[in-house]
């Protein structure tokens, strides 16, 4: 009996080892492990108990060698392929889990995630499902207990959040995603910050779940669930599932099944909700589409707005993609029609964007002081209004580093090629990279000095220094130190919202998406500190945290204020944030990036390659390069180089770039390179779209 097979059908090996027995359905199967030498499906005989329990995307117990191990049910067949049948093939043991993890869209999209990211089946399959999820099916517990986990309570009461009357600009909106939902196309919402997208993404969700389908909405960080969740509930009630990493597990186990099961409509949260287990979607919003936060930094090395292209052409669903500050490959690709561009270029009922004002802070150098005078004044006079009062500083910690004043020796991390940042607090230095951490030295191991001094600065000593200079006044810090905990953004966030805090100090994670009425000031501690980092997107990313920051001030009944503090205050990118002019900056980084052909006038694909041994990484670096070269003919290589973060917990790295038009005619060309090799120390990477170079 022939069948039709999906793309991913290749002869493969079968794991045997008992004699022949013949079966009326054969399964191929996922194994779980993670050697990329057995990255493809083994085939096992369905026994006749099974027949009807094992399905698509079952989770199921098989044998592989002397073991029992998970595996994914890619596809059933009458038949096994030629190569099959010639072998002894092996039952599988039983199903795991009742109800399959995935249907066959999300198969699809593994296919596609293991060929266009590079990675394993394995990966593509795990990365679709929730860890505590697969960690629930691996232990194989009784169904008593899944059904106690099913019985976990879900909130019932939820605060209303007031619908709007929309504006003529998010009436246009409105429409543009109305026919983008007919024909399966993209609407990039350009808006200002605060007008008005969020009301269009909920209006656009409660007519898709009007017409019997699901939605999927994304937010960028953790920081800003709890308030999106607090929204979508309030307006669209408790069909809104929630899915990211700071749930408890039984809680994220309760609303990802809540959803494979269709009790739940909307799928909220971050990069990974993506995947979602909607079998009716039809909308996926991405919030804040510029953010880095979307991009994985593991294998996969996904993009979750990537991802939400795939699997809307897979349902026919529109995309929306919405930010004050889109990309600008998301902006080119709408200015060139490939989306639909529609601008909201004003807050609700005529609010003003706040203003904007650059301190020189050239002239406070010999202060020593993190804060201005004019910053420090506007602070206080906030405060004596009972206004409250955001500040930025892209950094954690007490201070950049420590450094012997009788020498400069800097105490740097052992294995990364990193100072370690001092964190008073706790008493210790740590490396932010590989979490190694040590208590500072009483003496300079170089001289044997007994003074150290700080250098740079973080969060911790921005709050000290904001708690001095207002005593007595509550002071909120966001950063990843503080926010570890499960439900501690919400906490924090909760603390600031109440006016329970009146200084909200923090690192980009409070740049984007909250909205509190009561903030009239935001200031940026070193607003052009990033401006020279070695990336072709550097001046495109300070404006857009510039303008987002900025963005949280005066979204009340009282105007704003932003104090931006720099040492190169005329720099074009800070010139442009000063006014808002989103449109002067796309000018000139994009013929910046026409002239060097960067994206969005070619994709990418970064090769990284890293090895205990710093000569034998650039050896296989160079030699991989010229290969490629010599090889690719609609490419440019450029590099190898060393990585501007040359040592990374112990391991030296290279890199290089691909230049070309298609991301997949770049991949098809370096999977060779992704093999095993003979060095087991010697790891190479490959990164499409990559949207970091350090």
């Amino acid at each position: 009996m022939a069948s039709t097979r999906p793309s991913w059908w290749l002869p493969t090996r079968v794991d045997a080892v008992h004699e022949s027995v013949p079966y009326g359905l054969y399964a191929r199967v996922v194994v779980e492990v993670t050697a990329r030498a057995l990255n493809r499906p083994f085939t096992y005989g369905i026994p006749d108990t099974l027949h009807g329990k094992v399905q698509v995307g079952s989770t199921v117990e098989v044998p592989f060698g002397p073991r029992s191990l998970v595996g994914f049910v890619l596809e059933v067949v009458a038949e096994p392929d030629p190569e099959a049948s010639a072998h002894r093939l092996r039952p599988i043991s039983r199903v795991l889990e009742a109800t399959p993890f995935w249907g066959r869209d999300l198969l699809h999209l593994a296919d596609w995630m293991r060929r266009f990211y590079g990675c394993t089946w394995l990966e593509a399959l795990q990365t679709a499902i929730p860890g505590p999820v697969l960690r629930r099916a691996r232990a194989a517990r009784t169904a008593k207990r899944r059904q106690q986990l099913r019985a976990l309570p879900r909130v019932e009461s939820v605060q209303d959040y007031p619908e709007i009357a929309p504006n003529h600009a998010q009436q246009l909106a409105l429409e543009a995603i109305r026919e983008a939902r007919a024909t399966g196309g993209t609407v990039l919402l350009h808006g200002v910050t605060g007008s008005g997208k969020t009301e269009v993404y909920l209006r656009a969700v409660r007519e898709v779940l009007d017409e019997g389908r699901q939605a999927v909405v994304l937010v960028p960080e953790l920081a800003l669930t709890p308030q999106a969740v607090e929204r979508y509930r309030g307006r669209l009630g408790n069909t809104v599932g929630v899915l990211h990493s700071g749930l408890a597990d039984p809680e994220r186990r309760e609303q990802w099944w809540s959803l494979r099961r269709g009790e739940l409509n909307v799928a909220l949260g971050t990069r990974s909700a993506v995947f979602a287990p909607l079998e009716r979607p039809g909308l996926f919003v991405v919030d804040e589409e510029h953010e880095t936060s979307y991009k994985q930094e593991g294998a996969p090395r996904y993009h979750a707005r990537q991802v939400a292209f795939q699997r809307a052409a897979q349902h026919g669903a529109a995309v929306v993609l919405g930010s004050a500050t889109p990309s600008l490959e998301s902006y080119h690709l709408a200015c060139q029609g490939r989306f639909r561009l529609i601008e909201l270029p004003g807050r609700p009922g005529g609010r003003p964007l706040p203003t904007v004002r650059i301190v020189d802070m050239r002239r406070h150098l010999r202060r020593g002081r993190l804060l201005s005078p004019e910053l420090g004044e506007a602070l206080r006079d906030r405060i004596a209004q009972d206004e409250q009062v955001v500040l930025l500083l892209n950094r954690r910690g007490f201070a950049s580093f420590l450094q012997c004043q009788e020498c400069g020796f800097v105490p740097t991390c052992p294995e990364c090629s990193i100072s370690l940042t001092w964190h008073r607090a706790r008493g210790v230095m740590r490396c932010h990279y590989c979490l190694h951490q040590e208590h500072p030295p009483e003496t300079c191991p170089v001289c044997r000095g007994h003074r150290f001094r700080t250098g740079g600065a973080g969060t911790e000593r921005l709050e000290a220094e904001v708690r001095e200079l207002v005593p007595g006044i509550p002071v909120v810090r966001m950063d990843s130190d503080t926010t570890a905990g499960t439900g501690a953004h919400r906490r924090l966030l909760e603390r600031f919202g109440s006016g329970q805090a009146r200084v909200l100090v923090g690192t980009r994670m409070i740049a984007k998406g909250l909205d509190f009425p009561s903030v009239t000031l935001v200031g940026v501690v070193r607003a052009d500190a990033e401006l020279h980092m070695p990336d072709f997107r550097a001046a495109e990313r300070t404006f857009q945290l510039l303008a987002q920051v900025a963005g949280r001030a005066g979204r009340g009944d009282r105007p704003g204020e932003v104090i931006l503090q720099a040492m190169n205050p005329e720099n074009p990118c800070l010139v442009a944030a000063e006014t808002h002019d989103f449109a002067a900056m796309s000018r000139s980084e994009l013929e910046i990036r026409r002239e060097a052909v960067y994206p969005p006038f070619c994709r990418l694909v970064r090769l990284l390659f890293s090895h205990p041994d710093p000569e034998r990484v650039e050896a296989e670096a160079t030699r991989v390069g010229s290969l490629l070269s010599a090889s690719l003919r609609h490419a440019r290589v450029v590099g190898p180089a060393p990585c501007p973060l040359e040592r990374v917990r112990g391991r030296h790295r290279w890199h290089l770039l691909l230049k070309g038009p298609k991301v997949q005619e770049l991949m098809d060309g370096v999977l060779n390179y992704l093999r095993p090799p003979e060095d087991r120390d010697l790891q190479i990477l490959a990164d499409p779209d990559p949207q970091s170079l350090m």
